[in-house]
């Protein structure tokens, strides 16, 4: 066999064998990419390793929970929809400024990301700008900040952009 239909043959077993195992779908919020069945979100994991590379970082905070901001909000929290929102785990809270993002796991409810903005120095909660679900087969972060920031805009760009996800819930 001549080398040029040798290289043809090989090139249209490998296109068959690569399109028999990949394929792209689109669903209601993008495009994945399908590898033997199992979806992949391609673009947002790209989005959150460019966010994490672009992301200046100095102004946000992640907190402890001796941190007074801490504790407001997570009150906040606990006020919000008992008896459900009682029983929580925290897995973060990030600040800036008159900003704060929590991240909770309840017993009885879906994870959240919650946004509080402090208000002639109280902290109140965004209903707008509350995350509650999971995020699969979407990558979670750039998922939840495009949510949180449509919802609120006025959230400063660092903050959504500075966050790290820490529940498992959304890993």
């Amino acid at each position: 066999m001549k080398r040029s239909i040798s290289l043809l043959v090989l090139a249209m077993v490998s296109c068959g064998v690569i399109l028999n195992h990949l394929s792209i779908t689109q669903a209601e919020q993008g495009t994945l990419l399908v590898v033997d069945g199992k979806p992949f979100d391609v673009i947002g994991a790209w989005s959150d390793r460019w966010t994490r590379w672009t992301a200046r970082c100095d102004k946000v905070e992640r907190l402890t929970p001796e941190h007074t901001i801490y504790k407001a909000s997570l009150e906040n929290i606990k006020n919000y929809s008992p008896p459900a929102s009682e029983h929580m785990q925290v897995a973060s809270v990030w600040a800036q400024s008159d900003w704060a993002l929590v991240e909770v796991e309840f017993k009885d409810l879906l994870p959240a990301l919650v946004v509080l903005q402090r208000t002639q120095g109280q902290w109140q909660i965004l209903p707008k700008a509350i995350w509650s679900g999971y995020t699969a087969p979407w990558k979670a972060a750039p998922f939840v900040r495009h949510y949180i920031t449509t919802q609120a805009p006025e959230l400063p760009r660092e903050l959504s952009n500075c966050f790290e996800l820490q529940s498992k819930s959304f890993k």
